[in-house]
């Protein structure tokens, strides 16, 4: 495998972990969901890393708990955690607005990077932009087009790609996704949803660290191409 195919690789990888976690935000987990991850639908990982052992408790949590009534075990659990107003509640503003306001400031920032991206949300998920959910569907979707970029050879494409992926993780996701997470861990005793909110901190800083290195390839790269070219 050639290192550009590599690299579609995995940023569909990429993809599919943020998809997966976007998913059980957004709702309890169905029964195809718990299917994916139990199959090991989350992208491989070194598992002596603090991400290949968050993904690995995750799966492992699936795979051991497939028992009658876990569905509607994880519904309830679900719903006391992100639907309830007692509960730990999903959203930037919440975390990033002075005044935790709901579709103000915070809200429309998020919102403009959907915009400006012209991302392919669903109606429901763009009434609730800031939702950690929706966030991590919005990386997903950036990952894919990645992918898709990366097939392509579209180096000015996947230029402006990669940039904004590091400008909403860097000015959003990464700004709130550690104390949304230790909530989450204070107030579950749940082993998926503490798992779920393991792997989140731990793949979002995996996160931190990747994308700039992407940027950095790829200017690399570039240059190496216009010495070659002269």
């Amino acid at each position: 495998m050639n290192a550009e195919r590599e690299m579609q690789v995995v940023a569909a990888g990429r993809a599919r972990t943020y998809g997966a976690l976007s998913a059980l935000y957004i709702a309890a987990p169905s029964k195809d969901l718990a299917e994916m991850i139990r199959a090991g639908g989350l992208a491989a990982q070194d598992s002596s890393s603090p991400l290949g052992a968050a993904a690995s408790d995750l799966t492992a949590f699936f795979r051991e708990a497939a028992v009658p009534g876990l569905e509607n075990e994880l519904a309830a659990e679900y719903t006391r955690l992100f639907v309830l107003p007692s509960g730990v509640l999903p959203h930037e503003a919440i975390y990033l607005d002075e005044n935790k306001r709901l579709g103000g400031r915070v809200t429309a920032g998020v919102r403009r990077y959907y915009e400006d991206a012209a991302a392919k949300l669903t109606n429901a998920c763009l009434e609730l932009p800031d939702h950690i959910g929706v966030e991590l569907e919005f990386m997903g979707f950036l990952c894919g087009i990645e992918a898709q970029l990366r097939e392509q050879a579209d180096a000015a494409g996947l230029q402006k790609c990669l940039e904004i992926q590091h400008g909403f993780l860097t000015e959003h996701l990464l700004r709130w996704h550690q104390p949304f997470c230790a909530k989450v861990l204070a107030s579950s005793n749940s082993g998926a949803y503490r798992a779920l909110a393991n792997l989140t901190i731990a793949f979002l800083e995996a996160e931190r660290g990747l994308v700039p290195e992407l940027i950095d390839k790829l200017d690399s790269e570039s240059r190496t191409v216009c010495v070659s070219e002269s």
